[in-house]
C-alpha cells in the first residue's frame, strides 16, 4: 500500500540530515513554522508544489528534542521531524511527516471533511508489532497531501482534520 513507499520517497527526496535539533514544544504543540524554518525556504525553491502547513502540531504528550528535515523535487516535497538526529524512517525515533506529490488521489473513500468542503481520508493509529501512525490524506488544488503523527492526540482525527483546514485556510507557507 501506500505507507510502504513512505521510506523510498524520504529516501528519494532527503539530503544529509539537518544541522540540529529544535527545542521542544509547549502543552499547545510544537510550532511548525519555528521548527521548519531551515528547511522551508530550500524546500520551496526546489518544488512547485505548495507547501501547506498548519502553524503547530498537536501531539498527546510532551514533545522531545526535535529533529527537522526537509526535501523537494519539481512536483513534491517532504518534511519530517524526529526525534534523533539522522532518523531516517526508524519508527522508535519518528515523530511527524508532512508530505505533498502534484496529482494523485486518496487512498480510500474520503471518511472526513475539512475546511472548503475538501475531502480526506482518516486512518487512525494502529499497533501490532510496531505502531503506524495516525495518518491524513487530502486533495487540494491539485496535489495530494499526506500527513503522518506517531503522538497524535486522543482525539487524532479531529486534531489532524484541524491542523490541516487550519493550513488549508493559511494558505502556502
Amino acid at each position: 500500500m501506500r505507507r510502504a513507499l513512505l521510506p523510498l520517497l524520504l529516501a528519494a527526496l532527503l539530503g544529509p540530515a539537518s544541522a540540529g535539533a529544535t527545542p521542544t514544544g509547549t502543552a499547545g504543540g510544537v510550532d511548525l513554522l519555528k521548527v521548519f524554518r531551515k528547511e522551508l525556504p530550500r524546500v520551496k525553491r526546489a518544488t512547485r508544489v505548495p507547501i501547506l502547513l498548519p502553524d503547530r502540531l498537536l501531539l498527546a504528550g510532551e514533545a522531545p528534542k526535535l529533529y527537522a528535515d526537509g526535501g523537494a523535487q519539481r512536483g513534491g516535497w517532504v518534511l519530517v521531524l524526529a526525534g534523533a538526529p539522522r532518523c531516517g524512517s526508524a519508527n522508535a525515533c519518528f515523530v511527524a511527516s508532512f508530505e505533498a506529490k502534484r496529482g494523485g488521489r486518496l487512498p480510500e473513500r474520503a471518511n472526513l471533511r475539512l475546511a472548503g468542503g475538501v475531502p480526506a481520508f482518516f486512518l487512525p493509529i494502529r499497533c501490532g508489532a510496531s505502531c503506524r501512525p495516525a495518518s491524513l490524506w487530502f486533495v487540494h488544488g491539485g496535489v495530494l497531501y499526506s500527513w503522518q503523527v506517531k503522538d497524535a492526540p486522543r482525539a487524532a482525527r479531529t486534531a489532524l482534520a484541524r491542523m490541516a483546514s487550519e493550513a488549508i485556510r493559511a494558505g502556502p507557507r
